[in-house]
């Protein structure tokens, strides 16, 4: 009995880390090319602006 609770708890475990990964990978394309495309030039602008300033 306790064999097939740690199955079916071994089971949960690989099916919540799955959705998890989904979570992940939707976050990036969720966004769009528009809203992805001014995320990436906010963080170059951020990585110019940084090296500018303090090195």
């Amino acid at each position: 009995m306790s064999r097939d609770n740690e199955t079916t708890e071994e089971r949960m475990e690989k099916q919540r880390k799955i959705k998890e990964r989904e979570k992940q990978s939707n976050i990036l394309t969720g966004l769009g090319w528009k809203s992805a495309g001014i995320l990436f030039l906010v963080i170059i602008i951020a990585i110019i602006l940084y090296a500018v300033f303090f090195l």
